[in-house]
Protein backbone atom coordinates (compact mmCIF):
# COMPACT_ATOMS: atom_id res chain seq x y z
CA UNK A 1 0.00 0.00 0.00
CA UNK A 2 1.32 3.46 -0.94
CA UNK A 3 2.29 5.54 2.06
CA UNK A 4 1.03 9.08 2.44
CA UNK A 5 3.43 11.96 1.76
CA UNK A 6 3.34 13.25 5.34
CA UNK A 7 4.10 9.77 6.66
CA UNK A 8 7.13 9.42 4.37
CA UNK A 9 8.52 12.80 5.39
CA UNK A 10 8.09 12.03 9.10
CA UNK A 11 9.72 8.61 8.71
CA UNK A 12 12.71 10.24 7.06
CA UNK A 13 12.94 12.81 9.88
CA UNK A 14 12.50 15.62 7.33
CA UNK A 15 9.60 17.16 9.26
CA UNK A 16 8.22 16.81 12.78
CA UNK A 17 4.76 15.56 13.67
CA UNK A 18 3.85 19.06 14.84
CA UNK A 19 4.84 20.52 11.45
CA UNK A 20 2.73 17.89 9.67
CA UNK A 21 -0.31 18.55 11.86
CA UNK A 22 -0.02 22.31 11.34
CA UNK A 23 0.22 21.82 7.56
CA UNK A 24 -2.83 19.52 7.54
CA UNK A 25 -4.85 22.14 9.44
CA UNK A 26 -3.84 24.76 6.87
CA UNK A 27 -4.81 22.38 4.07
CA UNK A 28 -8.37 22.10 5.41
CA UNK A 29 -8.94 25.83 4.94
CA UNK A 30 -6.75 26.60 1.90
CA UNK A 31 -7.28 23.47 -0.16
CA UNK A 32 -3.64 23.59 -1.31
CA UNK A 33 -1.48 20.50 -1.70
CA UNK A 34 0.34 19.33 1.42
CA UNK A 35 3.77 19.51 -0.22
CA UNK A 36 3.20 23.10 -1.34
CA UNK A 37 2.13 24.11 2.17
CA UNK A 38 5.22 22.51 3.74
CA UNK A 39 7.50 24.31 1.23
CA UNK A 40 5.71 27.63 1.82
CA UNK A 41 6.22 27.16 5.57
CA UNK A 42 9.96 26.45 4.98
CA UNK A 43 9.52 23.07 6.65
CA UNK A 44 11.17 21.30 3.69
CA UNK A 45 12.99 22.30 0.50
CA UNK A 46 11.56 21.78 -2.99
CA UNK A 47 14.24 19.17 -3.64
CA UNK A 48 13.35 17.21 -0.49
CA UNK A 49 9.67 17.31 -1.47
CA UNK A 50 10.47 16.06 -4.98
CA UNK A 51 12.56 13.17 -3.61
CA UNK A 52 9.70 12.17 -1.29
CA UNK A 53 7.19 12.28 -4.15
CA UNK A 54 9.51 10.13 -6.28
CA UNK A 55 9.69 7.57 -3.48
CA UNK A 56 5.93 7.69 -2.99
CA UNK A 57 5.33 7.12 -6.72
CA UNK A 58 7.78 4.21 -6.78
CA UNK A 59 9.93 5.79 -9.49
CA UNK A 60 13.54 4.75 -10.04
CA UNK A 61 16.43 7.13 -9.31
CA UNK A 62 19.23 6.85 -11.86
CA UNK A 63 22.92 7.73 -11.68
CA UNK A 64 24.41 8.98 -14.94
CA UNK A 65 28.03 9.59 -13.92
CA UNK A 66 29.38 6.17 -14.94
CA UNK A 67 26.76 5.42 -17.56
CA UNK A 68 27.30 5.49 -21.34
CA UNK A 69 24.33 6.59 -23.43
CA UNK A 70 24.03 5.39 -27.02
CA UNK A 71 24.24 8.12 -29.69
CA UNK A 72 21.11 6.83 -31.44
CA UNK A 73 19.15 7.28 -28.20
CA UNK A 74 20.51 10.83 -27.72
CA UNK A 75 19.57 11.71 -31.31
CA UNK A 76 15.90 10.95 -30.57
CA UNK A 77 15.55 14.08 -28.39
CA UNK A 78 16.81 17.46 -29.67
CA UNK A 79 19.04 19.63 -27.47
CA UNK A 80 16.33 22.33 -27.25
CA UNK A 81 13.89 19.89 -25.62
CA UNK A 82 16.61 18.59 -23.32
CA UNK A 83 17.44 22.10 -22.08
CA UNK A 84 13.84 23.29 -21.88
CA UNK A 85 12.64 20.41 -19.70
CA UNK A 86 15.89 19.40 -17.92
CA UNK A 87 15.89 15.77 -19.01
CA UNK A 88 18.01 13.32 -20.99
CA UNK A 89 17.10 10.08 -22.82
CA UNK A 90 18.94 7.15 -21.27
CA UNK A 91 17.91 3.92 -23.00
CA UNK A 92 15.42 2.42 -25.46
CA UNK A 93 13.79 -0.87 -24.46
CA UNK A 94 10.99 -2.74 -26.28
CA UNK A 95 9.19 0.31 -27.60
CA UNK A 96 9.83 2.32 -24.45
CA UNK A 97 12.17 5.26 -23.93
CA UNK A 98 13.72 5.54 -20.47
CA UNK A 99 14.21 9.22 -19.63
CA UNK A 100 16.05 10.74 -16.66
CA UNK A 101 14.28 13.89 -15.48
CA UNK A 102 14.93 16.58 -12.89
CA UNK A 103 11.15 16.70 -12.42
CA UNK A 104 9.53 13.37 -13.37
CA UNK A 105 6.10 14.91 -12.65
CA UNK A 106 6.41 17.38 -15.53
CA UNK A 107 3.46 16.09 -17.58
CA UNK A 108 3.99 18.62 -20.37
CA UNK A 109 7.54 17.31 -20.91
CA UNK A 110 6.30 13.70 -20.98
CA UNK A 111 3.60 14.59 -23.51
CA UNK A 112 6.16 16.38 -25.71
CA UNK A 113 8.48 13.38 -25.61
CA UNK A 114 5.68 10.96 -26.44
CA UNK A 115 4.66 13.08 -29.44
CA UNK A 116 8.28 13.58 -30.54
CA UNK A 117 9.43 9.94 -30.34
CA UNK A 118 6.19 7.98 -30.76
CA UNK A 119 7.31 5.78 -27.86
CA UNK A 120 5.97 5.02 -24.40
CA UNK A 121 7.94 7.14 -21.91
CA UNK A 122 9.29 5.57 -18.74
CA UNK A 123 10.34 8.37 -16.41
CA UNK A 124 13.14 8.20 -13.85
CA UNK A 125 14.41 10.76 -11.37
CA UNK A 126 17.92 12.23 -11.53
CA UNK A 127 19.22 15.02 -9.22
CA UNK A 128 19.61 18.32 -11.08
CA UNK A 129 23.38 18.59 -10.55
CA UNK A 130 24.03 15.12 -12.01
CA UNK A 131 21.64 15.75 -14.88
CA UNK A 132 23.31 19.04 -15.84
CA UNK A 133 26.71 17.33 -15.99
CA UNK A 134 25.31 14.63 -18.27
CA UNK A 135 23.63 17.18 -20.56
CA UNK A 136 26.90 19.12 -20.82
CA UNK A 137 28.81 15.89 -21.53
CA UNK A 138 26.50 14.57 -24.28
CA UNK A 139 24.94 17.71 -25.77
CA UNK A 140 27.56 20.37 -25.03
CA UNK A 141 27.01 23.80 -23.51
CA UNK A 142 24.16 26.08 -24.55
CA UNK A 143 26.69 28.48 -26.09
CA UNK A 144 28.31 25.71 -28.14
CA UNK A 145 24.90 24.56 -29.39
CA UNK A 146 23.87 28.09 -30.39
CA UNK A 147 27.16 28.57 -32.24
CA UNK A 148 26.51 25.35 -34.15
CA UNK A 149 23.01 26.59 -35.01
CA UNK A 150 24.32 29.99 -36.15
CA UNK A 151 27.08 28.42 -38.27
CA UNK A 152 26.27 24.79 -39.06
CA UNK A 153 28.90 24.80 -41.81
CA UNK A 154 31.66 27.02 -43.03
CA UNK A 155 29.62 28.45 -45.90
CA UNK A 156 28.38 31.96 -45.15
CA UNK A 157 25.00 31.40 -46.75
CA UNK A 158 24.05 28.74 -44.16
CA UNK A 159 24.33 31.21 -41.30
CA UNK A 160 21.59 33.47 -39.98
CA UNK A 161 24.21 36.19 -39.67
CA UNK A 162 25.90 37.85 -42.61
CA UNK A 163 29.50 38.64 -41.82
CA UNK A 164 31.65 40.94 -43.90
CA UNK A 165 35.31 41.78 -43.70
CA UNK A 166 37.67 44.68 -44.30
CA UNK A 167 36.24 47.86 -45.77
CA UNK A 168 32.75 46.36 -45.97
CA UNK A 169 32.43 46.60 -42.15
CA UNK A 170 30.94 50.07 -42.01
CA UNK A 171 29.53 51.49 -38.79
CA UNK A 172 25.96 50.99 -40.05
CA UNK A 173 26.68 47.38 -41.02
CA UNK A 174 28.27 46.68 -37.60
CA UNK A 175 25.19 48.05 -35.84
CA UNK A 176 22.96 45.93 -38.08
CA UNK A 177 24.96 42.77 -37.36
CA UNK A 178 25.04 43.37 -33.62
CA UNK A 179 21.27 43.77 -33.46
CA UNK A 180 20.55 40.42 -35.12
CA UNK A 181 18.27 38.55 -32.64
CA UNK A 182 20.50 35.47 -32.84
CA UNK A 183 23.63 37.48 -31.92
CA UNK A 184 21.86 39.26 -29.07
CA UNK A 185 20.82 35.89 -27.64
CA UNK A 186 24.30 34.43 -28.15
CA UNK A 187 26.12 37.18 -26.23
CA UNK A 188 23.51 37.08 -23.45
CA UNK A 189 23.91 33.32 -23.26
CA UNK A 190 27.72 33.59 -23.05
CA UNK A 191 27.37 35.96 -20.07
CA UNK A 192 24.69 33.85 -18.36
CA UNK A 193 26.75 30.68 -18.75
CA UNK A 194 29.81 32.47 -17.35
CA UNK A 195 27.84 33.68 -14.32
CA UNK A 196 26.39 30.22 -13.67
CA UNK A 197 29.91 28.73 -13.95
CA UNK A 198 31.10 31.27 -11.34
CA UNK A 199 33.65 32.61 -13.83
CA UNK A 200 35.56 35.76 -12.92
CA UNK A 201 36.42 36.66 -16.55
CA UNK A 202 35.22 35.94 -20.09
CA UNK A 203 37.82 36.00 -22.89
CA UNK A 204 36.85 36.28 -26.58
CA UNK A 205 40.04 35.69 -28.57
CA UNK A 206 40.27 35.87 -32.40
CA UNK A 207 42.71 33.69 -34.30
CA UNK A 208 43.32 33.06 -38.00
CA UNK A 209 40.50 30.56 -38.53
CA UNK A 210 38.28 30.77 -35.47
CA UNK A 211 37.28 32.71 -32.36
CA UNK A 212 37.78 31.06 -28.97
CA UNK A 213 35.57 31.74 -25.97
CA UNK A 214 37.19 31.06 -22.60
CA UNK A 215 36.09 31.44 -18.97
CA UNK A 216 38.42 31.94 -16.02
CA UNK A 217 37.08 29.72 -13.23
CA UNK A 218 38.87 29.48 -9.87
CA UNK A 219 41.90 31.18 -11.42
CA UNK A 220 42.21 28.75 -14.34
CA UNK A 221 41.41 29.76 -17.94
CA UNK A 222 39.15 27.12 -19.53
CA UNK A 223 38.19 27.07 -23.22
CA UNK A 224 34.44 26.53 -23.44
CA UNK A 225 33.48 27.08 -27.08
CA UNK A 226 34.91 28.11 -30.42
CA UNK A 227 33.15 30.09 -33.12
CA UNK A 228 33.78 30.43 -36.88
CA UNK A 229 35.92 33.48 -37.57
CA UNK A 230 33.17 35.08 -39.63
CA UNK A 231 31.02 35.64 -36.51
CA UNK A 232 33.79 37.61 -34.79
CA UNK A 233 32.86 41.12 -35.97
CA UNK A 234 29.21 40.66 -35.03
CA UNK A 235 30.05 39.34 -31.52
CA UNK A 236 32.53 42.18 -30.86
CA UNK A 237 30.05 44.78 -32.12
CA UNK A 238 27.28 43.46 -29.88
CA UNK A 239 29.52 43.62 -26.80
CA UNK A 240 30.61 47.16 -27.70
CA UNK A 241 27.00 48.33 -28.04
CA UNK A 242 26.17 46.84 -24.63
CA UNK A 243 29.24 48.58 -23.11
CA UNK A 244 28.55 51.98 -24.77
CA UNK A 245 31.87 51.84 -26.64
CA UNK A 246 32.80 53.29 -30.04
CA UNK A 247 31.70 50.57 -32.45
CA UNK A 248 33.53 52.14 -35.42
CA UNK A 249 36.95 52.30 -33.72
CA UNK A 250 38.67 48.94 -34.17
CA UNK A 251 42.35 49.88 -34.02
CA UNK A 252 42.87 51.33 -30.51
CA UNK A 253 42.16 49.80 -27.07
CA UNK A 254 38.85 50.74 -25.43
CA UNK A 255 37.28 50.29 -22.00
CA UNK A 256 33.58 50.06 -21.19
CA UNK A 257 31.03 48.92 -18.64
CA UNK A 258 27.95 46.68 -18.83
CA UNK A 259 25.27 46.26 -16.17
CA UNK A 260 23.90 42.78 -16.82
CA UNK A 261 20.86 41.21 -15.16
CA UNK A 262 21.70 37.64 -14.17
CA UNK A 263 19.56 34.98 -12.52
CA UNK A 264 20.58 36.14 -9.03
CA UNK A 265 20.66 39.89 -9.59
CA UNK A 266 22.72 42.56 -11.30
CA UNK A 267 26.25 41.81 -12.49
CA UNK A 268 28.71 44.65 -13.17
CA UNK A 269 30.95 43.83 -16.14
CA UNK A 270 34.17 45.70 -16.99
CA UNK A 271 34.93 45.40 -20.69
CA UNK A 272 38.36 45.82 -22.31
CA UNK A 273 39.11 45.54 -26.03
CA UNK A 274 42.58 45.41 -27.60
CA UNK A 275 43.39 45.20 -31.36
CA UNK A 276 45.41 42.15 -32.48
CA UNK A 277 46.64 40.94 -35.86
CA UNK A 278 43.43 38.87 -36.22
CA UNK A 279 40.98 41.47 -34.93
CA UNK A 280 39.89 42.79 -31.56
CA UNK A 281 40.19 40.59 -28.47
CA UNK A 282 37.75 41.18 -25.60
CA UNK A 283 38.09 40.48 -21.89
CA UNK A 284 35.09 40.96 -19.62
CA UNK A 285 35.57 40.99 -15.84
CA UNK A 286 32.39 39.84 -14.06
CA UNK A 287 31.71 41.56 -10.75
CA UNK A 288 28.84 39.85 -8.97
CA UNK A 289 27.42 42.31 -6.44
CA UNK A 290 26.10 39.47 -4.27
CA UNK A 291 29.69 38.19 -3.89
CA UNK A 292 30.45 41.24 -1.74
CA UNK A 293 28.05 39.82 0.84
CA UNK A 294 29.99 36.57 1.25
CA UNK A 295 30.94 35.92 4.86
CA UNK A 296 34.59 35.37 5.71
CA UNK A 297 33.80 31.87 6.92
CA UNK A 298 32.30 30.93 3.54
CA UNK A 299 35.49 31.55 1.53
CA UNK A 300 36.81 28.03 2.01
CA UNK A 301 39.67 28.70 4.45
CA UNK A 302 40.52 25.88 6.83
CA UNK A 303 39.79 26.50 10.50
CA UNK A 304 43.37 27.31 11.50
CA UNK A 305 43.91 29.75 8.60
CA UNK A 306 40.58 31.46 9.24
CA UNK A 307 41.34 31.84 12.94
CA UNK A 308 44.77 33.37 12.22
CA UNK A 309 43.43 35.69 9.53
CA UNK A 310 40.54 36.86 11.72
CA UNK A 311 43.06 37.56 14.51
CA UNK A 312 45.07 39.80 12.14
CA UNK A 313 41.90 41.68 11.15
CA UNK A 314 41.15 42.31 14.81
CA UNK A 315 44.37 44.29 15.34
CA UNK A 316 44.15 48.05 15.85
CA UNK A 317 47.09 48.72 13.51
CA UNK A 318 49.38 46.90 11.12
CA UNK A 319 49.25 45.71 7.52
CA UNK A 320 47.52 42.68 5.99
CA UNK A 321 48.63 41.73 2.45
CA UNK A 322 46.34 39.61 0.25
CA UNK A 323 48.17 38.21 -2.81
CA UNK A 324 47.42 35.69 -5.52
CA UNK A 325 47.01 35.16 -9.29
CA UNK A 326 44.23 36.64 -11.43
CA UNK A 327 40.78 35.36 -10.50
CA UNK A 328 41.93 33.67 -7.29
CA UNK A 329 39.58 35.70 -5.07
CA UNK A 330 41.72 38.56 -3.74
CA UNK A 331 39.00 41.20 -4.09
CA UNK A 332 36.30 38.88 -2.73
CA UNK A 333 38.51 38.17 0.29
CA UNK A 334 39.12 41.88 0.90
CA UNK A 335 35.42 42.71 0.76
CA UNK A 336 34.53 39.80 3.02
CA UNK A 337 37.18 41.12 5.44
CA UNK A 338 35.67 44.62 5.38
CA UNK A 339 32.22 43.15 6.04
CA UNK A 340 33.68 41.25 8.99
CA UNK A 341 35.36 44.24 10.67
CA UNK A 342 32.85 46.96 9.75
CA UNK A 343 31.79 49.00 12.76
CA UNK A 344 30.03 52.41 12.58
CA UNK A 345 32.35 53.66 15.33
CA UNK A 346 35.40 53.25 13.05
CA UNK A 347 36.09 55.13 9.82
CA UNK A 348 36.93 52.84 6.92
CA UNK A 349 38.22 54.25 3.62
CA UNK A 350 39.14 52.31 0.49
CA UNK A 351 41.01 53.35 -2.65
CA UNK A 352 40.40 51.06 -5.61
CA UNK A 353 40.80 50.76 -9.37
CA UNK A 354 37.87 50.61 -9.95
CA UNK A 355 35.41 50.35 -7.05
CA UNK A 356 34.13 46.85 -7.77
CA UNK A 357 31.42 46.55 -5.10
CA UNK A 358 29.61 49.30 -3.22
CA UNK A 359 29.61 48.77 0.55
CA UNK A 360 27.18 50.62 2.80
CA UNK A 361 28.84 52.75 5.49
CA UNK A 362 32.32 52.63 3.93
CA UNK A 363 33.96 55.55 2.07
CA UNK A 364 35.19 54.26 -1.31
CA UNK A 365 37.49 56.23 -3.64
CA UNK A 366 38.05 55.28 -7.31
CA UNK A 367 41.53 55.87 -8.76
CA UNK A 368 41.58 58.32 -11.68
CA UNK A 369 45.10 58.60 -13.18
CA UNK A 370 43.90 60.91 -15.98
CA UNK A 371 43.05 63.54 -13.36
CA UNK A 372 46.12 62.82 -11.29
CA UNK A 373 44.48 60.65 -8.63
CA UNK A 374 46.89 57.71 -8.32
CA UNK A 375 47.11 55.17 -5.50
CA UNK A 376 50.06 57.03 -3.96
CA UNK A 377 48.47 60.47 -4.10
CA UNK A 378 45.09 59.18 -2.96
CA UNK A 379 46.65 57.34 -0.03
CA UNK A 380 48.47 60.47 1.14
CA UNK A 381 45.19 62.40 1.23
CA UNK A 382 43.32 59.53 2.89
CA UNK A 383 45.69 59.81 5.87
CA UNK A 384 44.39 63.37 6.40
CA UNK A 385 40.80 62.05 6.61
CA UNK A 386 41.33 60.55 10.09
CA UNK A 387 40.76 56.91 9.05
CA UNK A 388 40.93 53.90 11.36
CA UNK A 389 41.08 51.29 8.58
CA UNK A 390 42.37 51.72 5.02
CA UNK A 391 41.96 49.27 2.16
CA UNK A 392 44.35 49.74 -0.78
CA UNK A 393 43.15 47.91 -3.90
CA UNK A 394 46.63 47.46 -5.37
CA UNK A 395 50.19 48.30 -4.37
CA UNK A 396 51.79 48.97 -7.75
CA UNK A 397 54.81 51.11 -6.95
CA UNK A 398 57.38 52.00 -4.29
CA UNK A 399 55.56 55.21 -3.32
CA UNK A 400 52.28 53.40 -2.52
CA UNK A 401 54.12 50.64 -0.64
CA UNK A 402 56.09 53.19 1.38
CA UNK A 403 52.97 55.19 2.39
CA UNK A 404 51.03 51.98 3.23
CA UNK A 405 53.80 50.75 5.52
CA UNK A 406 54.14 54.15 7.24
CA UNK A 407 50.37 54.30 7.75
CA UNK A 408 50.45 50.83 9.34
CA UNK A 409 53.23 51.95 11.69
CA UNK A 410 51.34 55.06 12.81
CA UNK A 411 48.17 53.53 14.22
CA UNK A 412 46.18 52.49 11.12
CA UNK A 413 45.08 49.04 10.00
CA UNK A 414 45.94 48.74 6.30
Amino acid sequence: MTKRLGELLCEGNHITTAQLEAALETQKTSGHKLGQILCDNKAISNRRLLEALVKQAGLDTVTLEDRTIDRDVLAMVPAEVVSQHSLIPVERQNGRLIVAMADPFDHEAIADLRLLTGLVIRRCYCPTSDLEKAILKYYGSNVARMLRDLAPGEKAETSDVEVLEGDQLTTAKLHELAREPSLVNLVNLILLEAVESRASDVHIEPFEKDVRIKYRIDGVLIEKSSSPKRLHAAIVSRVKIMANMNIAERFVPQDGHIEFLGTKGKIDIRVSTVPTIFGETIVMRLLDRSAALIALGDLGMDEQTLKGYAHCLGKSHGIVLVTGPTGSGKTTTLYASLNRIYDPSRKIITIEDPVEYQLDGIVQIPVNPRRGLTFGRGLRHILRQDPDIIMVGEIRDKETADIAVRAALTGHLV
